[in-house]
């Protein structure tokens, strides 16, 4: 009676233990399709601060959101993010717009924590708004990609894998009858195995 008890409680561990696993599965699976729908439906892009240029209102390594939109519907005060012509990604407060008659228009930019504007005006035809911003949360994105944090991922995915849909129970012993040595399932029986050996 008590090793059925201890059975049972061990199944209903075991069966707790992959509801856990299939729950984290699926709100982790479901981060990911939500994140992926937004970057590809909406043209949402993650920014993640690596300087205090913009102090203390987007702090270093805050997390933001961007999204993509036509020079034309920039306005000052904006906080914008663009690539600049030695290949950087400078991501300031627009300061001035001066609109060109091809559709690009000449912005400047300054960093909150900065004391005088970027050096040189930018000219662009579309830029990347930030719409949204938590502080901090960079960091933690940033550790995520890494190929530390990409290993133990694969790690973490594989043990729910296996809590989840590896095997549930052991094989069980068959009682063996009265004057038998032994019998289990998949055993070869008595007498098959006696001709084998003659």
């Amino acid at each position: 009676m008590m090793q059925a008890e201890s059975g049972q409680s061990q199944e209903s561990s075991r069966s707790r233990a992959r509801e856990w696993a299939l729950n984290i599965g699926a709100i982790v699976g479901s981060i990911c399709i939500v994140a992926a729908a937004l970057s590809m439906f909406l043209g949402i892009k993650p920014l993640v601060f690596q300087s205090g240029s913009m102090s203390p209102s987007i702090t270093t390594g805050a997390l933001a959101l961007a999204r993509t939109v036509p020079a034309q519907q920039l306005e000052v005060g904006d906080v914008v993010s663009m690539t600049n012509p030695s290949g950087v990604r400078v991501t300031h407060r627009v300061t001035a717009l001066d609109p060109f008659e091809d559709g690009e228009v000449s912005i400047t930019m300054r960093g909150d924590a900065n004391a005088a504007d970027d050096p040189m005006p930018y000219s662009i035809g579309e830029a990347d708004r930030v719409f949204f911003h938590i502080n901090g949360l960079g960091y933690a994105v940033a550790w995520l990609s890494s190929p530390v944090a990409i290993f133990l991922g694969g790690m973490l995915a594989g043990g729910l894998g296996v809590i989840a849909f590896g095997r549930t129970r052991e094989a069980t012993p068959v009682q063996a009858d009265s004057g038998d040595d032994f019998a289990t399932i998949g055993a070869v029986p008595r007498e098959i195995e006696e001709a084998c050996h003659e």
